[in-house]
């Protein structure tokens, strides 16, 4: 209808929300619980991933060479290592300075390696990998590729830091994405239940409305602006207990899940994304109940 503008539309969302005030205050009650339960999950999941990409950055993969190899075929093969997708860095590391990294390692047992003479290490090179190719059955396929490379006798990696890597990422991403459709489908559905309690105390009003001609659009409004409201209500509540609980907490609690200085709280556009995902999950919900209810 003419003449009314958004002030009309939030009036009379405000109105349906003071008109139904407990059934609305336990729905956000309700939405606020399920979005700590995103929320805690989130800060967890952010903070696990800082730090399995911590260990994903520090994969390497060692390529070690056969004996004889001239500088010009050196230098050929490390420029294939370069080039190949995956390798962010390569350093070449001879025999003998292989030898002297490994006394470092076994300081104070030096006269083990003494007694063997020639120095049986071979020349190598040292591959820092991509976090984005920690995949156990992408890193490989690599090593089984670079393994046929010429001059190259053989190739290893850590398999078992790669297949935990791999597995953070896994389970963080489907145990994630699982819980969020789980919420969101409990938010939509409970958001739908207060918009048709709504719907249903206003039936006679809706009624008078729809005889004296007016449209669906200015109908439904409100009710999508009230859904919309209790769901950002109740997820902006949830961010604020969680901030609470992050200041209450001390860091020596949590601090074997994040970087060193603690465990960190949400950015501020994860805490933005939260309230507007709400919000939509809200405006979903209320528009599954008015599209039933004015049909």
């Amino acid at each position: 209808m003419k003449g009314y503008g958004p002030f009309y539309y939030l009036a009379e969302a405000f109105r349906g929300l003071r008109a139904n005030s407990l059934v609305n205050l336990l729905a956000v009650g309700t939405i606020s619980m399920a979005m700590l339960i995103v929320g805690f999950f989130l800060i967890v999941f952010l903070n696990v991933r800082s730090a399995v990409n911590v260990v994903g950055d520090r994969l390497a993969m060692s390529v070690y060479l056969k004996d004889g190899l001239s500088d010009h075929e050196k230098d050929f093969l490390a420029a294939r290592l370069r080039s190949e997708p995956g390798v962010r860095k390569t350093a070449y590391l001879s025999k003998a300075d292989a030898l002297a990294s490994f006394k470092k390692e076994i300081k104070g047992q030096e006269a083990l390696v003494e007694g063997l003479g020639e120095n049986p290490l071979p020349d190598s090179f040292e591959l820092n990998i991509y976090r984005a190719y920690a995949d156990t059955d992408r890193l490989e396929a690599m090593a089984k590729k670079i393994s046929g490379y010429p001059g190259v006798e053989d190739v290893s990696y850590g398999k078992q830091g790669a297949e935990v890597v791999s597995g953070l990422y896994k389970m963080l991403t489907y145990g994630g994405s699982a819980l969020a459709v789980l919420l969101g489908v409990s938010i939509v559905f409970i958001i739908s239940n207060s918009v048709r309690l709504a719907l249903y105390s206003r039936g006679q009003e809706i009624e008078l409305m729809q005889w004296i001609g007016a449209t669906k659009g200015f109908i439904q409004t409100p009710f999508l602006l009230e859904g919309m409201m209790l769901a950002m209500l109740g997820s902006a509540l949830a961010v604020g207990i969680l901030a609470a609980l992050y200041f209450l907490l001390p860091l020596e609690v949590v601090r074997f899940l994040a970087r060193p200085q603690g465990l960190a709280f949400l950015p501020p556009s994860v805490v933005a994304g939260m309230i507007a995902g709400g919000g939509f999950l809200g405006l979903t919900g209320a528009l599954v109940s008015v599209s039933s209810f004015l049909e």
